[in-house]
């Protein structure tokens, strides 16, 4: 190990610089150090692991890490005379929210020239400081902050790690003119509402979309001084920032609509080419070390860097409209987050969120919705809202960049969603009402509370669907097999001389099909696909109420770690055939001893049967580890907003656990009843069929302490 400052000296032109150091003083001067000496910087997160540190330090065969706090130093074995090198003042590794990160090498002379209009445009000079609460390891306080202001001798102000009264107060007492910020930092600052600083003229925001409700909320109480800009590090940093607007015109730009990010700053040229934002600028990478696949699918055939972003233009202003990785590629209509996001948040959504794309089987892809701290009653709204309505919501894992860019690409493939076939549910409408109609037209009438249950259950289904009729051509299923046994087993039903058991079982194998086939199938498949996709499969997994095994068939090969299978009849443990351990669990009574507590804990179907439901939950709670999650797969009755029962509602009325205990539920009255077991985070992917909708999976975490 020797001092920093030594070990530059040393160092011929060219020589690749791995730096990971917190954002600072410290930083901003061993910055300016490697470019002084024409020295190309690789500038780190301090969040980077040892193993990425290595890696990338191996990929641009440094000569020299400086780390920690103190930048220690310490050389490496580095060739400094890589061809790739050569007049290159930085090595950016992109924040990998669209993939592996990329090395964007950005040349001293597109540096100096974006800074330099930057600078300009903002009035740099030794008499208007700057101040930036961004990190230095990112391209725009490298690039506009340090850069511009080393350039043009303007003093700096630094502040990081953000906070948002430590903020203004340094910017008040160093008198600055311009500072810098991002959206997810502009949040907090109106949330903290510090007074405003003498002397600041305005703050520019770029690094990631600005809302409009966030623009409406810093407007009130600070007015128009807020700029946005809009740039990538490929392109080095700013090609577009809006003027400053008096309070009609922000209002009108950044309120009532999509707020803009701006004009191109002076040499940089805008095409639009379906729908993506294509730029020419004289400040723009070199390409990607060591990567010329990427480097030529990153321009086009006539020299046009590519973005990626979406956008159009509004009274001559750009409008950015989402990534085109990002947009939702729903049944072939395609749908930008930003425009999603607008409508959601219309109708009351107004913390951190975003649209995300969802895999989904029927359509390709659906809409997901991850916010973060949202609540129930919130996420509610914008799912009956209408369209667009997301069909997988998660009230926590909102994950970002450093910058605050949401993480869209992994948000989404975090969840799952599945569609069940509309036309195919209405056939099961108009079959379950016509063996309805045979139930209440039956000179045999009910002599039983059961009985009477199922009674009244197909007069509400009849009353819902007065002109249901079964689809003709649809294929028939086991529900379809499971309605004729209990028309035909009426009469016996209705008199109390059968159980609904006992007319199942003249059927030889007619309720492990309606358990396990359509559409009871749906459930176990939506449940395996959501542990999977949220990676809830690892570690300790407990399975309540197993049953016949729809889910566990799914799931069990899955575990990677401990698998507790469980049923509160020890026959059914008895006889089980799947991977793990069989253990006898009672929903309706304590835990047996021993058995320990589990990362994941999940049920398809069964928490509806429990006597106690609130008691239960409760209990489920305590199986879990501190953050550990609760996955139930359950239908849903009524399956709209006008009450209409499911259409089985009165075929498992035949079984008790179900006509004496209440049946499927909504799924707002499973998460409530979660949140009140002590349960947070909570989330849904729900299961529809054209208008209607079945339930699904709904879930929720314990808290970590």
């Amino acid at each position: 190990m020797t001092d920093w400052p030594h070990l530059l000296a040393g160092l011929p032109a060219g020589a690749r610089v791995v730096v990971r150091c917190p954002s600072g003083r410290r930083l901003a001067d061993v910055l300016t150090a490697c470019f002084e000496r024409h020295l190309v910087c690789v500038p780190l997160s301090p969040r980077a692991t040892d193993a990425e540190l290595t890696e990338l330090a191996a990929r641009v065969d440094a000569s020299a890490v400086l780390d920690g706090p103190t930048a220690k130093a310490r050389a490496l074995p580095g060739d400094p005379g890589h061809p790739e090198a050569e007049g290159l003042a930085y090595i950016m590794f992109t924040s990998g929210s669209t993939g592996r990160p990329k090395g964007v090498k950005i040349g001293r002379d597109a540096l100096l020239g974006n800074a330099l209009k930057t600078a300009d445009l903002h009035r740099f000079g030794p008499d208007r400081p700057h101040g930036t609460c961004l990190p230095l390891f990112h391209c725009n306080a490298i690039v506009m902050s340090l850069t511009g202001a080393h350039a043009t001798g303007t003093p700096l102000v630094l502040s990081h790690p953000f906070d948002a009264f430590g903020y203004f107060k340094e910017l008040d007492a160093a008198g600055a003119r311009t500072a810098s910020i991002a959206p997810a930092l502009l949040h907090d600052l109106v949330e903290a509402n510090p007074p405003w600083p003498d002397g600041l003229d305005y703050l520019i925001t770029a690094a990631a979309p600005l809302t409009s409700d966030l623009a409406r909320r810093f407007h009130d109480r600070y007015g128009p001084r807020l700029r946005q800009g809009y740039g990538l590090t490929e392109a080095v940093n700013f090609s577009f920032v809006m003027p400053s607007l008096d309070s009609t015109g922000f209002r009108e730009q950044y309120v009532d609509r999509q707020p803009p990010v701006g004009l191109p700053l002076p040499g940089t040229e805008l095409r639009l080419e379906d729908g993506e934002v294509q730029l020419r600028t004289p400040d723009r990478m070199r390409g990607y070390w060591a990567d010329p696949e990427a480097t030529a699918c990153a321009f086009t055939d006539d020299g046009w860097l590519r973005t990626g972003d979406m956008g159009e233009l509004r009274d001559g202003f750009l409008v950015l409209r989402g990534r085109r990785d990002d947009r939702v590629n729903r049944g072939g209509e395609k749908y930008h987050p930003g425009e999603i996001e607008q409508r959601w948040r219309a109708r009351g959504l107004d913390t951190r969120f975003a649209a995300v794309a969802v895999a989904e089987p029927a359509l390709g892809q659906d809409f997901g919705l991850v916010a973060e701290d949202a609540g129930t009653a919130r996420l509610r709204a914008v799912y009956e809202g209408g369209f667009p309505r997301p069909l997988a919501v998660d009230g926590g894992g909102y994950a970002t960049t450093e910058t605050g860019k949401p993480r869209r690409s992994l948000m989404g493939r975090r969840l799952a969603a599945l569609r069940d076939s509309g036309p195919r549910y209405e056939d099961l409408i108009g079959y379950a009402v016509t063996a309805a109609r045979a139930l209440i037209g039956s000179p045999h009438r009910p002599a039983t509370a059961q009985a009477g249950h199922v009674h009244q259950q197909a007069l509400a289904l009849v009353a819902a669907f007065p002109d249901a009729a079964p689809v003709a051509g649809t294929p028939r299923s086991a529900a379809h097999d499971s309605l004729d046994a209990l028309v035909s087993g009426w009469p016996e039903f209705a008199a109390g001389t059968a159980t609904g058991e006992e007319l199942m079982q003249r059927h030889r194998g007619l309720w492990r099909r309606l358990m396990t086939e359509w559409p009871m199938g749906s459930y176990p498949d939506l449940a395996a696909r959501t542990l999977e996709a949220a990676g809830l499969l690892t570690g300790r997994v407990l399975e309540v109420g197993s049953g016949v095994g729809n889910t566990t068939e799914r799931i069990a090969h899955l575990v990677d770690g401990e698998f507790v299978w469980s049923d509160r009849l020890p026959e059914l443990v008895a006889r089980g055939r799947w991977p793990g351990t069989g253990a006898v669990l009672d929903l309706d009574r304590e835990p047996p001893e021993g058995l320990g507590t589990f990362d994941t804990v999940v049920a398809t179907n069964v928490v509806h049967c429990v006597a106690d439901k609130p008691a239960t939950l409760r209990r489920l709670h305590d199986l879990l580890t501190p953050g550990g999650r609760l996955v139930l797969a359950e239908g849903s009755s009524p399956t709209n907003g006008q009450g209409a029962p499911w259409a089985l509602d009165f075929l498992f009325g035949l079984f008790d656990g179900w006509w004496d205990r209440g049946g499927f539920r909504t799924r707002w009255e499973w998460l409530a009843l979660m949140e009140s077991a002590g349960l947070h985070r909570t989330g849904f992917s729900a299961l529809r069929a054209g208008p209607y909708d079945l339930g699904g999976v709904v879930w929720a975490s314990r808290p970590d302490r």
